[in-house]
């Protein structure tokens, strides 16, 4: 599950779990298919130049990557920023309702994979991310929303600070007013 903030708009989900496989089309065929831990090293520097689409329909953008965690032991972690659109405050809604979850567009070097042809197993090392979306089956169970962030808190809702030695000192500071206007 991921986390949604609403008043920051900020949805945070494991784009990518690690070592998790998934059955994928693969060049027309059903592969099964894992992402090794590190796969996206870097990508953090991608931060806010990565858009955020819905159904991985490019026309249907609905925010961008604010952040990127690639050493979260579950996986790859995004931080995504939704626009205020009516799209964008339906995939908040949706994503607090645990009905999306994350998917992404991405592209692999040869060299950067190990295929087994014979059981159709593919391993990425090492990929190039182009886009999140959110879907509402994605292919990796892990791929989820971690959390959307609730509304900031009210000062009501926050409990009394504690403050002993600036409580003594303004005891002190109102006495001392008090008996030099006298």
């Amino acid at each position: 599950m991921a986390a949604v903030n609403f008043a920051q708009r900020i949805i945070e989900v494991i784009a990518v779990p690690w070592e998790q496989e998934a059955a994928v089309e693969y060049r027309g065929e059903m592969w099964l298919e894992r992402f090794i831990r590190g796969a996206f090293d870097g990508v953090e520097k991608r931060a806010g130049r990565v858009r955020v689409n819905r159904d991985h329909d490019g026309r249907r953008t609905v925010g961008k990557v604010a952040s990127f965690y690639p050493s979260r032991d579950e996986g790859l972690v995004a931080a995504v920023r939704i626009a205020q659109t009516p799209l964008g405050d339906e995939t908040l809604a949706l994503a607090d309702e645990d009905c999306l979850g994350a998917s992404v567009g991405f592209a692999v070097r040869g060299s950067d994979q190990d295929l087994d042809r014979a059981t159709r197993k593919r391993a990425i090392r090492r990929a190039f991310m182009d886009h999140l979306s959110f879907v509402p089956d994605p292919a990796y169970e892990g791929a989820g929303v971690l959390s959307v962030r609730t509304a900031t808190p009210q000062a009501s809702d926050l409990q009394p600070l504690v403050t002993p030695d600036l409580d003594e000192a303004r005891a002190w500071f109102d006495q001392f007013r008090t008996t030099r206007s006298k």
